[in-house]
C-alpha cells in the first residue's frame, strides 16, 4: 500500500478533475448579458491552455496513482472488480442513446422543454465524442495496463488504429462531463436557484466512469483529467451558445419549428413539434 500521503492525493484528484473542469463554467454563467459572437473564443482557448499545464503536471503523478489503484488493498475482491466493471459501461455509448431518446421522447410528446434538452445534451455528446476522438488518435498514448511503468509512452497516429494506444483524452470522462455540463446547462437556463444544488451532484456523478478506468487500469489520471476539461468546456459551450443566439435552419428543423410572419413586418419562430 502506498503511503497516507498518497491516499490523500487521490482524493484530491477528484476535486482537482473538478477544479480544471469548471472555472470557465462558473465564469460565463456568472456573467449572463454576455454573448460570445463565437463558439470557441479567445477566453476558452486561455482555459484550454491552463487546463493543458494542469494535466501536465498531474503526468509526473501517473505512474504512482496507477501503482496504487492496482494495489491489491484497492482492488479487493472479484465482486468488487465486477461491480467496478459494470459501473464503467455507463460511457459515452449508453449516454448519447439516452440524450437522442430524450429529444425523440420530446417531439412525440409535443414538449419543446424535453426536446430542446435532449438536442443539446446529443449534440453535446456527440461534439465531444468527435473531439476526443481527433485527439486520441493522432497522439497515440499507451494505456496503463500495456505500459504500466511508462507514462509518457506515446506512438503517434496509433490512436486510429490501436485500442491500447487510445488513453488520452478519456472518453469516458468526457462523455460524463459533457452531460453533466449540458443538463447543468439547461437547469441553470431555466431554474438558476436549483443549478446551484443539482450541478454540484451531477457534476460527482461524472467523476465515476472516468475513477472507474483507472481501476481497470485503462487510463491514467491525467487522461481522467483532460477529459473531464474537454466534455465539461464542450457541454457548457453547446448550451449557452445555442440559449444566446438565434436559432439556423437546422435546429429549427430538429426543434419542430417553422418561421412565420409576425404580422407587424417581422418574423418570427413556431414551434410545432410534430414527430
Amino acid at each position: 500500500m502506498l503511503p497516507r500521503t498518497n491516499h490523500s492525493f487521490f482524493r484530491r484528484l477528484a476535486a482537482g478533475a473538478l477544479a480544471t473542469a469548471l472555472p470557465a463554467i462558473a465564469s460565463a454563467q456568472a456573467d449572463s448579458a454576455h454573448v460570445d459572437k463565437t463558439f470557441f473564443t479567445r477566453r476558452d482557448a486561455i482555459y484550454s491552455g491552463i487546463a493543458l499545464a494542469g494535466t501536465a503536471g498531474i503526468t509526473v503523478f501517473d505512474k504512482r496513482i496507477a501503482n496504487w489503484t492496482q494495489n491489491s488493498s484497492v482492488q479487493g475482491s472479484q465482486s468488487r472488480h465486477d461491480l467496478v466493471d459494470a459501473a464503467t459501461h455507463v460511457n459515452e455509448t449508453p449516454l448519447t442513446i439516452a440524450a437522442v431518446a430524450t429529444y425523440g421522447i420530446g417531439r412525440l410528446a409535443h414538449s419543446e422543454t424535453v426536446t430542446d434538452i435532449g438536442l443539446h445534451a446529443s449534440e453535446a455528446m456527440i461534439l465531444t465524442d468527435v473531439i476526443s476522438e481527433t485527439i486520441r488518435g493522432p497522439i497515440g498514448r499507451a494505456r496503463p495496463r500495456v505500459s504500466q511503468n511508462d507514462q509518457y509512452n506515446f506512438k503517434f497516429w496509433a490512436g486510429f488504429t490501436e485500442f491500447d494506444h487510445r488513453s488520452f483524452p478519456s472518453l469516458h470522462s468526457a462523455s460524463g462531463f459533457a452531460m453533466a455540463a449540458a443538463l447543468s446547462g439547461e437547469i441553470h437556463e431555466r431554474n438558476a436557484s436549483a443549478a446551484k444544488w443539482v450541478s454540484p451532484i451531477l457534476y460527482t456523478a461524472a467523476l465515476i466512469p472516468g475513477v472507474t478506468r483507472m481501476y481497470l487500469n485503462q487510463h491514467w489520471a491525467s487522461d481522467i483529467v483532460s477529459g473531464a476539461f474537454v466534455g465539461a468546456l464542450i457541454g457548457h459551450k453547446v448550451v449557452r451558445y445555442a440559449h444566446t443566439h438565434k436559432r439556423s435552419k437546422l435546429d429549427r428543423i430538429l426543434m419542430g419549428s417553422s418561421v412565420v410572419p409576425d404580422g407587424r413586418g417581422g418574423m418570427l419562430a413556431s414551434i410545432t413539434l410534430t414527430p
